[in-house]
This record gives structure tokens, C-alpha cells and sequence, in this order.
């Protein structure tokens, strides 16, 4: 038999953590997503309150092509696509 394990056990410690730390990863996600959202849309001359269901990767994709448009003299360099 094994010697039991205390309370105070690393392995447990990140164990219980796990879930409440993807919580928090979440959340971040989420909130900057949101911020994004409400950055983009207006940039690209759309309105927010028609736009209210986007899914995340739809962001994402808005954002990308955005950034793409942009002319290549306004960033500090241009970096290649892929």
C-alpha cells in the first residue's frame, strides 16, 4: 500500500485548480472577443446591435481581413500572408 497523500500535494493542488483557471482562460477569451467585436464593427462600418450573434471565429475572420486591407505603409512592417 501506498503512503496516502497529503492535503497540501502539488499534483493535487493543480488538480483542483485545473478547472477554475480554464474558467478564468475563459473569461479573458470571452472578454477580449467582445472587445474586438465592438472595436471592429464600427471600422468596418457595421452596426453593433446587427451583429449581436457572432460567433467567435467569425470575429476573428473579420478582424483578419481587416488587417490584411490595411495598406502595407501604415504598419512598421508587412508581414507576409500566408
Amino acid at each position: 500500500m501506498g503512503l496516502p497523500r497529503r492535503a497540501g500535494d502539488p499534483a493535487e493542488l493543480r488538480k483542483s485548480l485545473k478547472p477554475l483557471l480554464e474558467k478564468r482562460r475563459r473569461a479573458r477569451i470571452n472578454e477580449s472577443l467582445s472587445q474586438l467585436k465592438g472595436l471592429i464593427l464600427p471600422l468596418l462600418g457595421r452596426e453593433s446591435s446587427r451583429y449581436s450573434k457572432l460567433e467567435k471565429a467569425d470575429i476573428l475572420e473579420m478582424t483578419v481581413r481587416f488587417l490584411q486591407e490595411l495598406p502595407a505603409s501604415s504598419g512598421p512592417t508587412a508581414a507576409p500572408s500566408e
